[in-house]
């Protein structure tokens, strides 16, 4: 593994259920290392089904750049989930989809069959799909902080030597923070 690998961050932008706006933004940070290379975005539906291929579409675009792909969490724009395996599948890079807190995966389906009572078992075949949610501690400038990640086509040690060095003073690796916070400008 290289020093300073070269990453993509995704995550979505701010919405607002209730106005009525049908979509959002994806946006992508590209870090070498914690130092931001460029960033990209695309639009995805609210509760759709087009997030995965819209970061595919994306990842090609930038495919002999990025060596790794992290996202906040499984779930874009609402309940908008991406199949981890897929896109894997598709772009062949590693992928680690990291999320703040442990999931109660009870509530998550109950919620998906209640918003979704017609389609709410795909959106749980993503979830699965996803597999194991691991838990990793890193040291931040709050002092020690947990992360939870599902991956694909990288081993746990890896994904942790790669949250260390990716990461300044935050559980979450830089290109994440930085898409995260460049989402709610929108």
């Amino acid at each position: 593994m290289k020093d300073n690998p070269i990453t993509i961050g995704i995550d979505d932008s701010t919405f607002n259920l209730k106005s009525g706006i049908k979509t959002t933004q994806l946006i992508g940070v590209v870090c070498q290392g914690t130092r931001m290379v460029s960033v990209v975005k695309a639009k995805i539906n609210i509760d759709g089904n087009n997030a995965t291929q819209t970061i595919i579409d994306l990842l090609q675009e930038h495919e002999k750049l990025v060596h790794y792909i992290f996202t906040h969490t499984i779930t874009f724009g609402g309940f908008n989930i991406i199949d981890l395996e897929e896109i894997y599948q598709k772009v062949k890079k590693p992928i680690i989809a990291f999320n703040d807190r442990s999931i109660n995966l009870d509530s998550v389906v109950k919620a998906l069959a209640k918003k979704f009572p017609e389609s709410y078992k795909e959106k749980i075949e993503y979830i699965l799909n996803a597999g194991n949610l691991y838990q990793s501690n890193i040291q931040t400038a709050g002092g020690l902080s947990t992360i939870y990640f599902h991956l694909k086509g990288i081993e746990i040690s890896e994904a942790n030597f790669l949250i260390k060095n990716c990461s300044i003073d935050s559980k979450l690796p830089e290109c994440l923070r930085l898409a995260h916070l460049i989402g709610k400008l929108f």
